[in-house]
């Protein structure tokens, strides 16, 4: 993608592709759980790369499905459902530090 300015072009990224349960390295839970903190992003991937569905509120409700570990430089992610607010019913990823 490029943007055209004037005197000149910028080249921007694409963002990273959406991903779903495939990159768990987990087996599947499907555990309660909820958000420990406020306006926590839920991501189309296990990652801050990856583009936010919307902010979740401390308190909102999620079934915990699975989990991709971290690494010694990155930090472990879940997929998770969502059970309450204005997002109910989708499907993302939350850093593992962000619920309980």
């Amino acid at each position: 993608m490029t943007i055209a300015l004037v005197g000149g072009a910028v080249a921007l990224a694409p963002a990273a592709t959406a991903v779903g349960q495939s990159a768990c390295r987990s087996a599947i839970y499907n555990l309660p759980g909820h958000i420990n903190a406020n306006n926590v992003n839920l991501r189309s991937g296990p990652g801050t790369s990856y583009s936010s569905k919307g902010l979740l509120s401390k308190g909102t409700s999620l079934t915990w499905i699975c989990y991709k570990p971290g690494t010694a430089t990155t930090s472990a992610w879940d997929y998770v459902k969502i059970k309450s607010g204005i997002h109910k019913g989708t499907y993302g990823w939350v850093s593992a530090r962000y619920w309980d």
